[in-house]
């Protein structure tokens, strides 16, 4: 697979988008709920038509009050409709934010892992053909290897 990832991030760029991710999440935060796995299970969820069926419900209760029972506050109604309103726009942007984000970090991570088996067979190679410092490199590396049983694992000290 040809290297996709070629971007050097700066530290001045990745700190002033986190500045501003701050400040966002500072003017959001008044406004914003955190739930309970087990809260947001239980929640009944929307969707496109939902939403329009929410809206259409909201018109016709504005517009025959008499539509409305008494222990349903209007008032609280439209508001939750306006709230997910002003927010679903902000939500999907984020949310293909957070998928650019995710896709770009896994195609680096990927040339990154794929070069470093390449290395770390390199090192095995030259580990077994007696080069000098490869023996101590590969005993290292093979103690992270992922998938390896020694895998975290410090290696035996050296027998004098």
């Amino acid at each position: 697979m040809p290297n996709v990832f070629h971007s050097d991030i700066p530290a001045a760029a990745v700190a002033d988008v986190q500045k501003h991710l701050d400040a966002i999440k500072a003017l959001l935060e008044p406004y914003l709920l955190s739930l309970t796995p087990d809260e947001r299970k239980s929640m009944l969820r929307m969707a496109d038509k939902t939403v329009a069926f929410v809206q259409k419900t909201v018109d016709y209760a504005t517009a025959n009050p008499a539509f409305v029972p008494p222990f349903v506050d209007l008032a609280e109604l439209k508001q939750d409709t306006a709230g997910m309103a002003a927010l679903t726009p902000l939500r999907q942007q984020f949310e293909q934010l957070a998928l650019d984000l995710d896709s770009t970090v896994m195609v680096a991570g990927s040339e990154a892992y794929a070069n470093a088996l390449t290395v770390y067979g390199s090192v095995k190679f030259l580990a077994k053909n007696k080069q000098p410092g490869a023996q101590a490199a590969y005993d290292d590396l093979s103690t992270r290897f992922p998938g390896s049983p020694n895998a975290g694992r410090k290696p035996a000290a050296a027998k004098a």
